[in-house]
């Protein structure tokens, strides 16, 4: 036969609102715009700089930045036309109103 200890557990202590230590809670509301394209051009300013100055291993780096910030640009495209409601403002209207008249459907 099994006992079971009983467990008392003790309340935190609270401390009276004017003694309580004050915090500031800091949120973001999302990452900063970035401009990629800009990004690129910069990139590939960067990389004709390496490859004149440079070595082949700094040039081949530099250049390596600049396919990834391209590709970067293909994917965030990719996705604004994937996502029906980034492409097509009336697609968001209706999620956030679907009983408006401009969302009904009608079947025939």
């Amino acid at each position: 036969m099994l006992l079971a200890k009983s467990t008392i557990l003790s309340r935190p202590q609270v401390r009276p609102a004017a003694s309580r230590p004050r915090s500031v809670v800091v949120r973001a509301s999302g990452q900063p715009a970035v401009d990629l394209t800009k990004k690129v051009q910069d990139a590939v300013k960067d990389a004709e700089e390496a490859c004149a100055k440079g070595t082949s291993q700094d040039c081949a780096v530099a250049w390596d930045t600049v396919e990834e910030l391209s590709a970067a640009v293909s994917h965030k495209k990719d996705a604004v036309k994937a996502d029906v409601t980034l492409s097509d403002p009336l697609e968001k209207f209706c999620q956030d109103a679907p009983d408006a008249d401009e969302c009904r459907v009608y079947e025939d």
